[in-house]
């Protein structure tokens, strides 16, 4: 009896201690700025204040006009605000889905009959979709829906926009009333197509409601859930590489519309076709462009002109969405319209994102006008690189943390082999803290500022590249990140240069001192490691970025000036290359590499400005070897754009083209 009176005191005192710890945040690699006298700001920047499950709990059984709209569960928003849901007003809109389902490949949204929403109630008009003239599906008593809902709340003074949510509903008509049904929310998305592997590919899902799903290959090949669920991942096994399959999803009585998928070849066979973009934030001006956090417009016209063109995976270069914001429901509400948007080309055909700077989600704190922006905690679930992990399918092939206490890299930092092609996807928004050129956030609470890479993921990229040089079925390697390499335009004083400061660095608090260490080299130190070692290797073809809502191509040789902060002269401000006559080239660079930002997917551009690099080819356009393409070793434009990359087993070119499909720029033989 003592033994166990004693064992439950220890846990009790274990527990006590834990919570205590958790409190004053001494088991977090930052210092928690509630220890410090700032408030935490539980709200900031959320974009969507309803989430889509509350909205598919509003959708009832109906009538015989249509299904029941009662928003009545609708009491608190996801800004923490309180309202009365009897003064929610708007409109419905809503249309069959996929629309002439039985004579397109490419899925899109049309929306056809609307009604009103009134006092927080309304109707979802079905019916209107079965009447003549309006039946494209040939309907008889059941279909699924794209619904969207633009909701308002009347106040006193000027009534609050509470947002647009698009999202779909399956019905059937029973006894001369409409009846809502479990339905198909989100995909299927067509994921993990790799050379690596070929023979298995990931289906994924989501349903309204727990069930068991199934894909079924082939008409008689069946894959299933183990167990009801409502985020689906199911993989398809024995494949053969390059053979294209059709597929379809079912869940309880329904069957979704047939599409198709195509497996990668073997590694270092095929020729093949691959599509680059970034940057799809929203951006203000309608529905389309401002569409629950993402660019619906841009986007999907891009995802369509890349279909159109033959790409055989979409690479994403990051920021899907708007972000920003507190609110994990809000977040991964945007990333659900992210992948909404990606949706036609998707369904047929793997995409792979990369970590913006846009896909933050935050802890942020306010003390006297100050405002802190932190990585969100509990790292492991809440941190923006855990939930963004969560809601993509990617390979689990990334590094380990040197730091167990920091938030994980699985799928957000991963490569994969596509035919001649390897793709090696880096991160340099891991553990952001501040914004921006803002880097003081990580010097005075710990984490890392925009552009960084931390020494366990530097170490992972050169073991990546090692490999992909020896291997004989790699014939081109591209690398991707977000930030910019080598800003042109908009982000000069963040990205990889902040202007020419090497200082900005991360910081990890230690818990045995109670102070902030810095990393041992800084944001120009660790660029300039990464850029020799990325030269050191004959096969890399570009490295891409976004950030930049612009296209620009930078080809970096021995001697462009890019900056040493080992031997340039400093300013008053301490930061190099300010005199441009004083900045330097790094001399040891091997073999020139083309740095390329392709970040024209929908986010409000950005026009040029001076940088060491750009001034250089302006000023030494003689100096560009041959055969980079009509616009030389340099170029920059602000429109829209998506780049293109073709490569065989005898080269690998690339071809940007803006929304409309006219050629913006091209380069036959990287």
């Amino acid at each position: 009896m003592k033994i166990k009176i004693f064992s439950i005191f220890f846990v009790g005192i274990f527990t006590i201690f834990s919570i205590i710890k958790n409190s004053f945040g001494s088991d977090l690699p930052v210092k928690n700025p509630k220890n410090y006298g700032y408030l935490q700001q539980e709200y900031h920047t959320i974009r969507n204040v309803i989430s889509i499950e509350q909205l598919h709990l509003s959708i009832k059984d109906g009538n015989s006009t249509g299904l029941k709209l009662d928003l009545s569960n609708i009491t608190l928003l996801l800004d923490g605000t309180q309202i009365d849901p009897a003064y929610i007003y708007g409109n419905v809109y809503i249309g069959p889905y996929p629309f002439e389902a039985n004579e397109i490949e490419y899925t899109y949204k049309r929306f056809r009959t609307n009604s009103r929403i009134f006092k927080g109630k309304g109707t979802v008009p079905v019916q209107n979709l079965l009447e003549t003239g309006n039946n494209s599906e040939d309907w008889t008593d059941k279909g699924q829906i794209a619904i969207r809902l633009e909701l308002m709340l009347q106040t006193e003074g000027i009534d609050p926009d509470l947002g647009i949510y698009d999202t779909f509903i399956r019905f059937i008509k029973k006894d001369n009333r409409y009846i809502k049904q479990t339905s198909l929310i989100e995909g299927p998305l067509v994921n993990m197509v790799r050379s690596d592997d070929p023979s298995n590919i990931i289906i994924a899902f989501k349903t309204s409601n727990a069930v068991v799903g199934q894909v079924v290959v082939e008409k008689d090949t069946v894959f299933s859930d183990k167990t009801p669920s409502i985020k689906h991942e199911i993989v398809i096994s024995d494949l053969k590489p390059s053979t294209k399959y059709y597929y379809h999803v079912e869940i309880e009585d329904f069957k979704s519309k047939t599409y198709t998928f195509t497996t990668a070849p073997k590694p270092g066979q095929g020729s093949v076709i691959i599509a680059f973009a970034a940057d799809s934030k929203r951006l203000p001006g309608n529905v389309q462009s401002d569409f629950m956090g993402v660019n619906y417009d841009t986007l999907e016209r891009m995802s369509n002109l890349a279909y159109r063109l033959g790409a055989d995976v979409f690479v994403f270069g990051g920021d899907l969405i708007t972000g920003y914001t507190t609110n994990v429901t809000d977040y991964r509400t945007q990333i659900h319209a992210w992948k909404q948007t990606m949706a036609g080309f998707w369904h047929h055909k793997a995409v792979y994102a990369g970590f913006g700077n846009h896909e933050t989600l935050l802890n942020v704190y306010n003390k006297n006008g100050e405002v802190i922006r932190l990585d969100k905690w509990p790292y492991a679930t809440e941190s923006a690189e855990a939930v963004f992990s969560d809601e993509l399918v990617h390979p689990l092939n990334g590094p380990e943390v040197s730091d167990s206490r920091r938030p994980p890299y699985k799928e957000n930092v991963y490569s994969f082999q596509y035919g001649p092609v390897k793709f090696i996807i880096f991160n340099n928004n891991y553990w952001a803290s501040g914004k921006e050129e803002d880097w003081l956030t990580a010097k005075k609470f710990g984490g890392a500022p925009e552009g960084y890479i931390m020494q366990d993921q530097l170490n992972w990229i050169k073991k990546e590249l090692e490999a992909g040089e020896k291997n004989s079925s790699v014939k081109y390697i591209i690398l991707s990140a977000q930030e910019a390499i080598f800003p042109n335009g908009g982000h000069v004083k963040d990205s990889t240069w902040f202007s020419g400061n090497n200082t900005a660095k991360a910081y990890t608090y230690d818990e045995d001192s109670g102070t902030l260490l810095p990393e041992s080299m800084g944001m120009l130190e660790v660029r300039n490691e990464l850029v020799k070692t990325i030269s050191k290797y004959k096969k890399v073809a570009a490295v891409l970025g976004g950030d930049e809502h612009s296209y620009h191509k930078t080809l970096i040789t021995g001697e462009v000036p890019i900056g040493n902060p080992s031997i340039d002269p400093k300013d008053d401000n301490g930061l190099i290359c300010t005199d441009p006559d004083k900045c330097s080239p790094l001399a040891d660079i091997k073999h020139p590499k083309w740095y390329i930002v392709s970040g024209g997917a929908g986010a409000s551009y950005y026009s040029e400005e001076p940088t060491p690099w750009n001034q250089f080819w302006k000023s030494n356009p003689d100096k560009c070897p041959d055969k980079t393409g009509k616009t030389g070793c340099y170029y920059y434009t602000s429109q829209e754009n998506i780049s293109i990359f073709k490569a065989d087993a005898n080269k690998i070119s690339l071809t940007v083209y803006n929304p409309y499909g006219e050629i913006i720029d091209q380069i036959p033989d990287l």
